[in-house]
């Protein structure tokens, strides 16, 4: 098993067009031309890399594809995931990760200390939030990258996704121990706590 833990999440670099994204600009890669509003989401991104405390784990898996199913294999564990669009997404592939990230519970204790008191910034906590997971989800990738069996990755593909069902989520939360390993829950719904979190398969070309 491995883990990435970050310290804190001060040293996070988070897009800030990405921000603006989740909060539902669309200005062709711009962000928009509001002093009032970009003040308010660097204040409040600020405290939300203060609260957080990142961390990753990940599983390589020998990877055998076949037709609309992959088999993910280890000396201890064997996985089957029955899901057409990921099959074809890491066909041709020789490994495959099983890969986990998430913030911490100081995303959602912060994001609640605010509901009520205001109306939009809990709105823009959620949207750096969802920018904050997916850059710490980046930034673990290219450390997985950096070594020479992994240097080649495809894009990670997540439960939800498509035909590939959430209900692997059980999966993921089993084999890599995430309640254990990160502090991670998984509820009757499927959706995971703390909520700034994800799970995803990544190929190994």
């Amino acid at each position: 098993m491995n883990i990435i833990n970050y310290a804190d999440g001060k040293k996070l670099n988070i897009d800030r067009k990405e921000t603006f994204r989740y909060l539902g600009y669309h200005f062709g890669g711009s962000v928009p031309d509001d002093p009032e509003l970009d003040k308010m989401v660097t204040e409040l991104e600020k405290k939300l890399k203060e609260a957080v405390t990142p961390r990753c784990a990940y599983e390589i898996y020998a990877l055998e594809v076949k037709d609309d199913s992959c088999v993910l294999s280890s000396d201890k564990q064997v996985l089957m995931i029955n899901s057409a669009r990921l099959s074809a997404h890491i066909r041709g592939c020789r490994n495959a990760i099983l890969f986990a990230a998430t913030l911490g519970p100081g995303a959602d204790m912060l994001i609640r200390r605010y509901t009520g008191r205001s109306t939009i910034k809990p709105a823009i906590l959620q949207a750096v939030g969802a920018a904050a997971i997916e850059a710490f989800a980046d930034e673990v990738t290219d450390i997985i990258r950096s070594t020479p069996d992994t240097a080649d990755l495809k894009m990670r593909f997540s439960p939800g996704y498509g035909d590939f069902s959430l209900e692997y989520q059980n999966d993921f939360f089993s084999l890599l121990s995430l309640e254990k390993n990160l502090g991670m829950s998984l509820n009757s719904a499927l959706l995971m706590s703390p909520s700034k979190s994800i799970t995803a398969v990544i190929g190994v070309i």
